[in-house]
């Protein structure tokens, strides 16, 4: 019976593998913001934005709050979210690097509203600014890091945000060989930081394909 951790602060869809035991220890606690500070911080200025959204909390903090505009987005499940919100969305993405390239190729506007948290990375704005793109960044939830000690050892370990990342390895070290299963490429890179291990990410950056992935990986 394999044995693995999942670090998220949220289950991962459906069940593991009948072979497979998990253990959720959420490493990250997230807290989203009222309406009222998320509208505080939005722009009074009569202009035409387009949003940009790269977090499922993101999405979920603004579900009431009217928002003129396109949508461009990372990842399926939060761009889900927006389309129940009858949000128009103009690109999907997998990664924030894609979709700032293709912001650049398409550029319209010359003003973004980034509805992000508060440890959200910042490649998106930084990049938009270079090309002299004006970003109003405003922050909608907000992460802490919740670390904590482990005794158990597992076969598998979970991360779905580099911000877990960065709270599991501020108490923890792991054998070279344990196998991490990471949400998608930029929360690999993060765990290589920590040292050279077997990292494997699916192709679609949905927690559903996570989970495919992980039972794939330990049942076969």
């Amino acid at each position: 019976m394999k044995q693995i951790l999942v670090t998220s602060d949220t289950p991962l869809p459906d069940e593991f593998d009948k072979e497979i035991l998990s253990d959720y220890i959420p490493f990250i606690k997230t807290e989203i913001y009222s309406e009222n500070e998320i509208t505080k911080q939005l722009p009074t200025e009569k202009k035409d934005y387009d949003f940009i959204i790269t977090s499922k909390h993101s999405a979920q903090a603004v579900q009431n709050i009217p928002l003129d505009g396109e949508f461009f987005v990372v990842g399926k499940n939060t761009a889900k979210e927006l389309l129940g919100q009858n949000r128009e969305i103009a690109f999907v993405s997998n990664y924030s690097e894609d979709l700032v390239e293709r912001i650049l190729e398409n550029e319209k506007k010359q003003t973004y509203v980034f509805l992000k948290g508060n440890l959200s990375l910042k490649i998106i704005p930084d990049v938009l600014k270079n090309h002299n793109i004006e970003v109003i960044e405003i922050e909608c939830y907000h992460t802490t890091l919740t670390p904590k000690k482990l005794n158990n050892s597992y076969d598998a370990i979970v991360f779905t945000s580099p911000s877990a990342i960065k709270s599991f390895f501020s108490m923890n070290e792991i054998p070279q060989n344990t196998l991490i299963f990471t949400i998608g490429k930029t929360t690999a890179q993060a765990v290589r930081k920590y040292g050279n291990f077997p990292v494997s990410y699916p192709e679609e950056i949905t927690k559903e394909a996570l989970v495919d992935l992980i039972n794939e990986t330990l049942t076969h």
